[in-house]
């Protein structure tokens, strides 16, 4: 092609939100007049744009463009050294092109805003809270998380007091409150408390609030409960005095009467059955000749016939261990392991104007245990409302579809979904994106079964 491109600065820096700009030349170097096409080539954003985008020179003229970087304070344009290539191409020469290169520094930018997820929560004995750190910078940034109570009625902790943010995603912490002084009755006390994530630099710290709201130890139907237990208990004996235990001791008495009746009935039977074996005996001597003994010799005491020896039990050899009849119980099935699951939410909401929310669910096999350990929140067509991640019927999460496009959560303590609870995403959609009628977020969920 007969054409010679150069750029006035091929390596520059710009500072996010500022715009910086180079200087592209373009000289014809042939015979006849040409129009000459200047456009973008490598991985650049929509942050850098070439005006004009055509030029017409006569032979031996160079024509200028600006190449302008404009990076926004976002993670859209992260920091670091981002190449770019500018490509001229001839009308006269479609086949041929050049193509000049040239870097730009983005310089880091950092910003982070913090939110207690539910910042108001009741208990008696410690409170759990979830506090969301959103990087909205273009660089990787460490955050401390500071807890402080001004009256020092809260015992305040967490597992990850540093945190490290990649740009452009959030990040949640677990937080616990637990009060000093508990009590057993009494009106709910409000105890606040203060979170403070700092940035270990280049950004202000951010403050947000929360409330533990206390609660009595004892639970407020135990004395009712209580009180009713001892009426039942006091009737139950009543009834017994009054009621069942004369009954009771009629029937014993009348089975005690029979029972000395029938003992009665039976020892008269021996008797006479006694007296008739002793005449029978009597006759029997005299026809034998045989003279009976008188009452001053004693009677030779009666054998008593000796009792039937048992028969010994199955033979057992010294030494050796019995046999158990105990059989023995069925094997355990092992639980089975965790497995990888991955699995996405997509919704196709209506739009509405009563602030209602649509559903939509997905449940874990039975028996199964989901724990969540990242998010990713897609909104590709813009639409406006709120979007809830629900576990069972605990909102875990909620966030305007405005304030999104693509958004990565990651959990350092994965959410848990107990067996038979699902888990779901509710839309209120109030505009779809230009050209829809509905609103079509997505959630995709990472994880493990359980």
């Amino acid at each position: 092609m007969a054409a010679t491109v150069t750029l006035s600065a091929p390596s520059l820096t710009v500072v996010p939100g500022e715009t910086g700009s180079c200087e592209l030349a373009v000289t014809n170097t042939g015979r006849l007049v040409d129009q000459f096409g200047l456009g973008l080539v490598g991985t650049t954003g929509e942050w850098v744009t070439v005006e004009p985008t055509s030029m017409n020179l006569m032979p031996g003229t160079t024509g200028t463009a600006t190449v302008r970087f404009a990076p926004p304070k976002s993670a859209v344009a992260p920091a670091g050294r981002h190449e770019f290539g500018i490509k001229v191409r001839s009308r006269e020469d479609p086949e041929d092109s050049v193509v000049t290169e040239g870097a730009v520094e983005v310089a880091p930018y950092r910003e982070i805003a913090a939110e207690l997820v539910l910042g108001k929560r009741r208990a008696s004995r410690r409170a759990k809270f979830r506090l969301a750190v959103d990087n909205l910078g273009n660089a990787e940034t460490v955050v401390t998380i500071g807890l402080r109570d001004p009256e020092d009625d809260l015992r305040l902790g967490t597992a990850h007091p540093v945190i490290t943010t990649a740009p452009g995603t959030a990040t949640v912490v677990k937080l616990t409150a637990a009060p000093h002084r508990r009590f057993w009755r009494g009106q709910s006390k409000m105890l606040p408390f203060e979170v403070v994530a700092s940035p270990a630099e280049g950004a202000e710290p951010v403050t947000t609030t929360g409330v533990v709201q206390q609660e009595q130890l004892m639970p407020k139907w135990l004395l009712p409960a209580l009180a009713a237990a001892v009426v039942l208990v006091v009737a139950a004996i009543g009834a017994w005095y009054a009621l069942l235990k004369p009954a009771v001791q009629s029937v014993a008495t009348e089975q005690s009467r029979q029972q000395v009746a029938q003992a009665e009935s039976a020892a008269a039977k021996a008797s006479t059955e006694a007296s008739k074996a002793g005449a029978a005996a009597t006759v029997a001597q005299q026809a034998a000749g045989v003279t009976s003994p008188s009452a001053s010799e004693p009677t030779s005491p009666a054998l008593t016939p000796s009792a039937p020896a048992k028969s010994p039990g199955p033979s057992s050899t010294p030494g050796q261990p019995k046999a158990s009849a105990k059989p023995s119980g069925p094997a355990k099935t092992p639980a089975p392991a965790p497995a990888p699951l991955s699995f996405r939410i997509a919704t196709q909401a209506k739009a509405v104007t009563n602030g209602s929310f649509q559903p939509f669910t997905y449940a874990a096999p039975a028996g199964r245990t989901i724990r969540i350990s990242d998010l990713v929140l897609q909104n590709p067509r813009g639409d406006t409302g709120i979007l809830r991640v629900l576990i069972g019927s605990n909102v875990v999460l909620e966030t305007g579809l405005a304030n999104f496009r693509d958004l990565d959560y990651h959990y350092l303590e994965a959410l848990t979904a107990a067996p038979g609870q699902p888990v779901g995403v509710s839309v209120n959609c109030t505009a779809p994106g230009a050209g829809f009628d509905h609103c079509t977020p997505s959630v995709s969920f990472s994880g493990q079964l359980a």
